[in-house]
């Protein structure tokens, strides 16, 4: 059991943190929700944010009317920066594309009903995590920027849509997709697309999905590689007016099914590169979405705005909780205006210290858990940093001298006396006098 799972009190200081709210909301089943994210702007009038269930059907009615097709899929430019994005693939490793990544090898050895094509590679989260942390770090911000997109651009409550798998593809020369639907396995009765039901298709409940390029022809060395939505009733062919143009930050996005049939032309070589040879290189971000929360992709549970753990403090089975939170309380309160008025004004980050007391959990030991807050997009000042240097060096001499007027017991006093000093190593700046 970890020590989040305890029941605890929570002392913050300097001042009040509040509770974070869940950047996803519930939709009611008109596609609302409480929060304003989801309510009609009077200067909107009226817009329509569906739920999953209002979602499907409207997919569903596209046989009945192709007129909905807009609705169903669209381009959106400057996603993410140019600045953005270069910073992003400069920190890429090269080397540790994966041919064939993302496909599934059992399917493709029955009737390759899902190869992967020629000249593909691709490096997904858990092989970016372990070769660049930078990398690693770039992408799990742009890919909740680039999912929140997707889920606005087709007019879904927020909170809907979770990412079922985020890939970084690399096309080579040679490298294109065939015409393909991302949740069925298709053919052609009598010239028109048709699911086939006797092929399951390996995600059958993807819903959604997303495609932004990260590299121009100019500075991957190669040209063509561009995506295109598929004709449905003409085996295939590229769409009129259904091929999007390279532009790094540019995403198309669109639905999983037989509605937007898609692939991508051929990549080829622009023979630049001078006298060296530079083999043509065509990236992109692709991303796909489900609705069922327990299909979501799994990655690394640490996050950037998590709090830092200074230092935690093992208490003695003799030391009452509640008695010792009052005593530091007290002592914090009593420090509110010094030195001066107004001391305590430097707000780029604070600090909690969580009191557990476990009770009748007898498995874990009562501990104090002191952690440092901060915006994960700007560091803590130098003021900061020495205040609250000096405050807890206070805080620690009052353990002390709470625990030396309370412990009898030789050993308990030697483990506390332990705990303070190691305490104490890890923060900078002298000993509060």
């Amino acid at each position: 059991m970890k020590w989040r799972d305890l029941p605890k009190i929570l002392l913050l200081i300097p001042t009040v943190l509040s509770a974070a709210s869940s950047s996803r909301q519930e939709c009611d089943n008109d596609g609302t929700t409480a929060d304003t994210t989801c309510k009609i702007t009077e200067k909107a009038k009226q817009t329509d944010y569906m739920d999953p269930s209002k979602f499907k059907k409207l997919v569903l009615s596209f046989e009945e009317d192709e007129s909905i097709l807009p609705q169903l899929r669209g381009t959106i430019d400057n996603v993410i920066s140019k600045a953005d994005i270069t910073a992003f693939i400069s920190a890429l490793p090269k080397v540790e594309f994966v041919k064939a990544s993302g496909y599934d090898d059992d399917i493709n050895s029955n009737g390759r009903v899902y190869a992967a094509p020629e000249g593909y590679a691709a490096i997904g989260l858990k092989e970016l995590k372990t070769s660049s942390s930078e990398a690693y770090n770039k992408l799990l911000q742009m890919r909740e920027h680039v999912r929140s997109t997707t889920e606005k651009a087709l007019h879904l409550c927020p909170g809907s849509l979770y990412i079922d798998f985020t890939t970084i593809s690399q096309k080579t020369e040679g490298g294109a997709h065939t015409p393909h639907a991302d949740n069925c396995i298709h053919y052609f009765d009598d010239g028109v697309v048709t699911c086939d039901p006797a092929r399951v298709h390996p995600y059958p409940n993807r819903v959604a999905a997303s495609i932004m390029y990260l590299n121009d022809p100019g500075n991957g060395n190669y040209e063509g590689g561009q995506f295109y939505f598929a004709n449905r009733t003409n085996h295939g062919e590229v769409e009129a007016l259904g091929t999007v143009n390279i532009d790094a930050g540019k995403m198309i996005y669109f639905t999983s099914g037989i509605e937007n049939l898609h692939g991508a032309l051929p990549v080829l070589s622009s023979g630049g590169g001078g006298r060296e040879i530079v083999e043509p290189r065509r990236l992109a971000l692709a991303m796909w979405y489900v609705f069922d929360p327990s299909l979501k992709e799994s990655v690394d549970d640490s996050d950037p705005n998590d709090p830092t753990e200074i230092f935690t403090l093992l208490l003695p089975e003799s030391v009452e909780v509640t008695s010792l939170l009052q005593y530091i309380g007290t002592y914090i309160v009593s420090l509110q205006r010094k030195p001066t008025i107004g001391a305590w004004t430097d707000h780029s980050a604070m600090f909690s210290m969580n009191f557990m007391d476990p009770h009748q959990l007898t498995d874990v030991s009562s501990r104090i858990v002191v952690e440092r807050h901060t915006d994960v997009n700007k560091r803590p000042s130098l003021q900061y940093m020495l205040q609250e240097s000096v405050l807890l060096h206070g805080v620690l001499d009052e353990l002390s001298k709470f625990m030396s007027d309370r412990l009898f017991d030789e050993n308990e006093r030697v483990s506390v006396n332990d705990g303070l000093e190691a305490a104490r190593k890890k923060l900078p700046g002298r000993q509060a006098s």
